[in-house]
């Protein structure tokens, strides 16, 4: 009897391990996108919206991560909308206004919600505007990536690039290009003009 039922249980506990073997996927979208494999992400996220939208906008498709994003119920998806239309340079006072949302609903992370807005007005030619909320959360974003996000993240690469737009801080358009390698953050280091007026050394540069 004894016997019978070890064997049942080893039986039970190995038909066990086989199925959540073949039920756990070889890699998640967000761990293709830590990989940078940004291509095979949006394949392999074809039931998470939110990790398409982020790995179409990694590849610089923002059309595309628009309609992903819109298709989330992540709060997040209306910041990724937002900026999605701002690097697009379109429809920029719906941008403004999905990030004023964002940054009343969600505050406990406003200093990056903050550049994000002033990197819209940045582009919508509201300077003096942007330059002020920049100044205003600077030092909260240095904090932040000196102390917190000192690791190499591919999602974080965009907040580097919208940084050294408002800043005119060369060297983080480098620091992005290296922590998104082959996403269209690489490729704005060379390609991307500095954003008019807003001169290098404006503001102080992320902590490297």
């Amino acid at each position: 009897m004894t016997i019978a039922i070890a064997a049942i249980l080893i039986a039970t506990v190995v038909g066990l391990l086989i199925y959540m073997f073949k039920q756990k996927p070889a890699t998640t979208a967000q761990q293709l996108i830590q990989l940078g494999r940004y291509e095979e992400a949006v394949q392999a996220a074809a039931n998470d919206p939110l990790h398409r939208a982020e790995a179409l906008k990694l590849l610089g498709r923002f059309e595309e991560a628009i309609d992903a994003y819109r298709q989330s119920d992540d709060p997040a998806a209306r910041e990724g909308v937002a900026l999605s239309l701002a690097h697009l340079n379109r429809n920029l006072d719906e941008a403004q206004k999905l990030m004023e949302e964002q940054i009343t609903l969600f505050p406990q992370i406003q200093e990056f919600q903050a550049l994000g807005l002033a990197y819209i007005l940045l582009r919508a030619g509201k300077r003096d505007e942007a330059m002020r909320i920049f100044r205003d959360n600077v030092e909260l974003l240095e904090t932040r990536f000196r102390d917190d996000y000192t690791d190499p993240d591919p999602l974080l690469a965009e907040t580097l690039f919208m940084y050294a737009e408002l800043s005119g801080d060369a060297s983080l358009r480098a620091k992005a290009a290296a922590w998104a390698p082959g996403s269209v953050w690489a490729g704005a280091r060379a390609s991307r003009p500095q954003s008019p007026g807003v001169p290098p050394g404006d503001s102080r540069p992320i902590a490297q």
